[in-house]
């Protein structure tokens, strides 16, 4: 059970002990030792051990028990050990007399979990009634002559004199002003106090003078008109007002005050107002500062291209930015998203399982996901988008809600496809090459089941040595391209097709139900080289030979797979070629055998070895190792200084940087460096270079329509780019351009010091395509930098306001944002968190508040609001806003506090 229930029953099981049945030892079990308790017939509050007696003078005083005829107790929970109760009672005393008087009374308790016990650790009591006469007190037991009596209307009087002079003191001294004014059109002055005169800058002749003690006439006439009807609009609800305006003081300024009065009926004269005037012109302009930073934060907002959303998980409905509309061009599906996405979907039939299952991941409590889909334009064409989704949690972390962002990848994701197929193709063949090849085979047969059966056929096309050497390269280039479009269209989508070596390929067959199925593969593929005509002579006829081995009979991974498919295809030339052979152990041992006697296989005796690798190869490898790197790195700065150290290497160069530009474009910066062993860094030196100043105006002139800037002797160039590149120790350069949408945004240089270097085509092509992936990648970070940048400066404009400030969401008052002085002021609070539970401690929203009067009717409401758990009074200020492209509540408090307690 909680303490506030607890705390319930235990009071009014107080109450039955003290009122019914005058039990003193029940009484005192219920209390702690050092029981502050102020009664019915004392005022002073007693200390440890004083209640028994207090109980029995109490009880004594009026032995009869009492009736409760009524009670109802309120609590509030201190902390998870201390309640606090208020309660009101109905009594009927039980005298003897045969009219019993009713009293009703009224009493505050703090009680305490002490070892697990509820205990009594403060009471006051007293009578809320002033007609019915207390038992013990009244004119049956005490009469009017009673010395006791007259004693305590003295003192009574005493208190009230002292109390009204209080009164007045606090009056005159409380912030701000204090008036009364009749409820007519010039709202005519009848007091003032000091506060009020000191606001203004008048006295009170000068107000009479000047004004003809109208308070109308302070008001400035902008707002008067506004004003009356906004005090009438408030009266016909209610008797009093809350109302700001602009008044003008006597030296000619401006202020804003926020006027809170109370209109008191008169049945023998006009009705009048008391109002209390605060002085809200420093709180205007820091809610005016306010506005104009979510301002900038919206305008900011609407200028990205990206989709904000939110998702309601019980009722499955989503609210999209208007950003779909003007992305997509129609209205989107916003119900049953997650049930209703294969039959209506906007999504790629192939991607909706991947957006279904980011979906359930939420579901299921996952913080945050993010994924990959296609979706449809109103064109009928799909584009890439990337969501990422961030769940928020209920009281019981269950997720509810969660939000999200649809950002469009599509030119990332292309280009990245590009770059993969680069990476992944052979670039004569567009086949697989080898290691994409091995790559795909090795994961196929990873989670092939046992009972599968699949092929992999060695293909080598029979004396292609001698077309190249009668037919030319380029000839022969056209052969291999040509024999590789036919294969590829001899097998399935799903099998796999590559290039191996220079005239060698493989072919990798899924799930075939027997062997019978890969030797007619293999006989298709051998008649189809039949077919083809390519020397357009009748004697000449193409052919190749075959090596096959299976999955599982032959080997269970790709490399014995594959050594076994090599001897297999030995055995073929050896029997005369044009033909295929499929693996047995026989073949193996024969390997063995010839192994030993210096002769090897037939693919390795053609294809690149790990001796002796072609440049082409080397090259196409490291394009792909790069590429992958950048694709799977979480840190790109890291991933960078990596891969210029690696190329460095193996291209054996003196120096590989990376210049980047300034966001005007008339500079550029040296942001990365790599130096081969004995080379002096120069990043540090070259950190503000001027493309006009430093190096003469035309420096992006040398760069060819592909980007490249080739350099055997940095001599031959202009006196302000060679002053600049001699210092450096450059002999030789190659440097590859850095575009963004077709703009020059810097570039990927390779320096040699040693000696004036001739770069060959093979090199440069290379270097150039690492240079583009390369640039790539970090331009994509430095555009994420420049996003999160923004983003974090319109936090610290909000952070550094002297408000407390907050923004919650209308109706759940879950805060969606939190800035840093109310962060150190409640250490504890979380965005996601109710603003009750998180700044009162509260379970439920707080009663009063002015979130609770802004709507249609009214935009903006301002209160003074006590925080007794915090003890911070301050003036509250809630206004209607949009957050994140959704109806928002911001709240603006001011600290108030030192006013208050000028006051008190």
């Amino acid at each position: 059970m909680s303490i506030d229930r607890k705390t319930r029953a235990f009071v009014k099981e107080l109450q039955r002990a003290y009122f019914e049945m005058r039990d003193t030892e029940k009484i005192l079990s219920m209390a702690t030792e050092d029981v502050l308790w102020s009664g019915l017939y004392h005022s002073n509050i007693h200390e440890s051990g004083g209640l028994e007696a207090v109980l029995e003078a109490d009880f004594s005083r009026f032995p009869y028990p009492f009736t409760i005829l009524d009670t109802s107790v309120e609590t509030r929970v201190l902390s998870n050990t201390h309640c606090l109760a208020d309660c009101q009672l109905r009594l009927r005393a039980g005298t003897p007399a045969s009219t019993a008087p009713e009293v009703q009374l009224s009493g505050s308790l703090v009680c305490s979990l002490v070892d697990g016990v509820l205990r009594l650790r403060q009471l006051h009591i007293a009578r809320i009634d002033s007609s019915a006469h207390l038992p013990g007190l009244s004119q049956s037991i005490l009469t009017a002559s009673d010395p006791r009596i007259q004693r305590f209307i003295e003192k009574t009087t005493r208190e009230l004199e002292a109390r009204s002079q209080d009164l007045q003191q606090l009056t005159e001294n409380i912030p701000g002003g204090i008036f009364r004014c009749l409820y007519d059109e010039k709202l005519t002055i009848l007091q003032v106090n000091d506060g009020f005169l000191s606001m203004f800058g008048y006295t009170r002749a000068e107000i009479r003078e000047r004004f003809d003690d109208s308070f109308m006439a302070i008001i400035d006439p902008r707002d008067r008109s506004s004003t009356l009807l906004e005090v009438k609009r408030q009266l016909r609800q209610k008797s009093t007002k809350q109302i700001e305006y602009r008044a003008t003081r006597s030296d000619g300024s401006t202020i804003w005050i926020l006027d809170k009065g109370q209109l008191i009926k008169s049945e023998s004269g006009p009705d009048s107002f008391y109002c209390i005037l605060i002085d809200d012109t420093a709180g205007k302009e820091a809610q005016e500062n306010l506005r104009l930073s979510l301002e900038r934060h919206e305008i900011i907002m609407d200028q990205t291209t990206d989709i904000i959303f939110e998702w309601d998980i019980q009722k499955d409905t989503f609210i999209f930015s208007h950003n779909w509309q003007k992305k997509f061009g129609y209205e989107p599906m916003t119900e049953n998203i997650s049930t209703g996405t294969i039959a209506h979907s906007h999504i790629l039939a192939s991607d909706i399982p991947a957006f279904t299952g980011i979906l359930e991941d939420i579901r299921q409590g996952s913080p945050y996901v993010e994924t990959e889909v296609r979706i449809k334009k109103a064109n009928a064409l799909y584009i890439w988008c990337r969501i990422r989704i961030t769940a928020q949690y209920d009281e019981n972390c269950e997720p509810f809600k969660a939000v999200g962002v649809i950002v469009d990848i599509d030119s990332e994701k292309r280009h990245s496809q590009e770059l993969m197929q680069k990476a992944e193709r052979d670039t004569l063949t567009k086949l697989y090459n080898k290691g994409t090849t091995e790559s795909i085979i090795e994961k196929h047969l990873s989670r092939c089941p046992e009972n599968s059966l699949c092929a992999l056929l060695i293909i080598d096309i029979d004396d292609f040595k001698n077309v190249n050497d009668t037919r030319g390269h380029l000839f022969g280039d056209a052969f291999l391209m040509e024999i590789a479009g036919k294969i590829q269209t001899l097998f399935r989508s799903g099998d796999v097709v590559g290039r191996i070596g220079g005239d060698e390929f493989i072919a990798f067959i899924r799930d075939i139900p027997d062997i019978q199925v890969a030797t007619q593969k293999a006989q298709q593929v051998i008649e189809n080289f039949h077919s083809l005509d390519v020397f357009n002579e009748d004697d000449a006829e193409t052919s190749c030979s075959i090596g096959i081995a299976c999955y599982p009979d032959h080997a269970r991974d790709f490399h014995e797979l594959y050594k076994r498919a090599d001897y297999a295809l030995y055995q073929a030339k050896r029997q005369g070629k044009n033909q295929y052979v499929i693996f047995d152990r026989e073949l193996e041992v024969m390997a063995l055998k010839n192994a030993a006697m210096g002769v090897y296989s037939a693919v390795n005796e053609r294809i690149d070895s790990d001796s002796e690798v072609s440049p082409q190869a080397v090259n196409s490898q490291l394009v792909e190792y790069v590429f992958r790197i950048l694709y799977k790195s979480i840190d790109i700065e890291s991933a960078v200084h990596s891969i210029l150290e690696i190329v460095g290497r193996q291209f054996d160069v003196s120096r590989v940087y990376i210049f980047e530009n300034s966001e005007d474009d008339t500079h550029c910066a040296n942001t990365f460096e790599w130096c081969n062993d004995g080379v002096a860094p120069e990043i540090q030196n070259l950190s503000h270079v001027s493309y006009a100043t430093d190096l003469g105006g035309s420096y992006l002139d040398n760069f060819d329509e592909n980007g490249i800037f080739y350099c055997r002797d940095i001599a031959s160039l202009p006196k302000a780019q060679f002053e600049v590149l001699a210092p450096q120790g450059i002999k030789s350069m190659l440097q590859c351009a850095i575009r963004d949408n077709g703009c020059f945004k810097g570039y990927v240089g390779f320096d040699e010091c040693r000696n004036n270097r001739f770069w060959t085509q093979e090199q440069i092509a290379a270097l150039s395509f690492i240079s583009e992936i390369l640039s790539t990648f970090l331009l994509k970070k430095r555009a994420q930098d420049r996003v999160e940048q923004s983003a974090a400066a319109m936090k610290t404009v909000l952070d550094n306001q002297n408000s407390w400030i907050y923004v919650i969401e209308p109706g759940t008052c879950r805060l969606l944002y939190i800035n840093q002085k109310t962060k150190d002021l409640v250490p504890s609070s979380e965005v996601g968190m109710y603003c009750y539970e998180a700044f009162f401690d509260r379970t439920e929203p707080c009663a009063r508040c002015p979130a609770r009067s802004v709507g249609s009717a009214s935009k903006n409401c301002t209160m003074e609001i006590y925080n007794p758990m915090l003890r911070v009074w301050s003036s509250a200020d809630a206004s209607l806003i949009t957050w994140k492209n959704r109806p928002a509540c911001l709240l603006s408090c001011h600290d108030i506090t030192r006013y208050k307690e000028n006051q008190t």
